[in-house]
């Protein structure tokens, strides 16, 4: 239990390389562990664990709000996408071959029922109609798009402070009338925005971006559960980015499977404050652990 739990926390709370795991446990404990055996036992961590994985994409399946954000890795050398899906306090992550609406649509399930918080890209759209698009994202690209053409900086100034004046107006307790009544002022300020004629260039793109996200910049003014921005999917992300700066490719199959499971239980453990080494020892001891042939990156259909 103690070889598997400290592999996988080597690797993935440390970030050593296997050769480095099999290094330190002759170190410390006087246990000579190749880099290969240091790789089985983090398999068999996340083989243990692929059924806590599962009870994590259980619950975020039934949450009210899920932030949702993907970015590219490597399989084998060829474009893959490992995809982030947190709540409040579970987080899951798939690696898949697609960037696709497919992901969602495997990861919640088709009857997904819950608000979807997300960045512009189509998958999102494509998915599900109940979304909250990031105001982090559409304002960067606003400030972006200013210092590119002059046209653009009154447009930047009236997002922000649209922006600024909603996040006021929402810490009062508002009735549902008055929410549903800012909801449609700040939509008209946005409908303004876009029916402004500018040339050509970065900020007729950022108005078609406004124009195409309309339905969805607002609901965290209806919803007060929903985050007008997508920080908590970025902030998820941000591990798993510094490890494919570490790791590079991953090799196959069974590395993409253990990639997504312990970064999985790993997060989620954190969100709960419970010590990730009490608990890998747990789900080795406890748990069941799959077969290798079972370990493949495919969360299983909901329906």
């Amino acid at each position: 239990m103690n070889v598997i739990a400290q592999s996988a926390l080597s690797r993935y709370d440390h970030r050593l390389p296997y050769r480095k795991i099999g290094d330190r446990f002759e170190q410390l404990h006087g246990l000579e562990l190749s880099g290969a055996s240091a790789w089985h036992a983090t398999e068999r961590a996340a083989r243990a664990g692929r059924c806590e994985y599962e009870q994590i994409r259980h619950q975020i399946q039934q949450a009210d709000v899920v932030h949702v954000d993907e970015t590219g890795i490597k399989r084998d050398g060829e474009q893959a996408w490992i995809w982030t899906f947190t709540t409040e306090n579970h987080t899951l992550y798939a690696v898949r071959e697609s960037r696709g609406s497919d992901v969602p649509a495997e990861v919640l399930g088709e009857d997904f029922a819950g608000t979807i918080v997300c960045d512009g890209w189509t998958a999102y759209p494509a998915f599900s109609s109940n979304l909250q698009r990031c105001w982090a994202h559409i304002l960067r690209e606003a400030e972006d798009a200013a210092e590119k053409q002059a046209e653009g900086e009154p447009i930047y100034r009236a997002l922000k402070q649209l922006y600024v004046a909603l996040q006021t107006r929402l810490e009062s307790d508002l009735t549902v009338r008055e929410r549903a009544e800012l909801q449609r002022v700040a939509r008209r300020e946005l409908e303004s925005l876009i029916e402004r004629s500018v040339p050509d260039g970065p900020v007729a793109t950022l108005l078609g971006k406004i124009e195409g996200g309309l339905d969805h910049w607002l609901t965290f003014i209806g919803e007060p559960a929903v985050s007008p921005t997508n920080n908590a999917a970025e902030n998820a992300l941000r591990e798993p980015v510094v490890l494919r700066k570490i790791i590079g490719t991953l090799r196959n199959d069974r590395g993409m499977f253990v990639h997504e499971t312990l970064l999985s239980l790993l997060a989620t453990w954190r969100q709960q404050g419970r010590n990730p080494y009490e608990e890998f020892k747990r789900v080795a001891r406890d748990n069941e652990m799959i077969s290798r042939s079972q370990a493949v990156p495919a969360v299983a259909s909901s329906g």
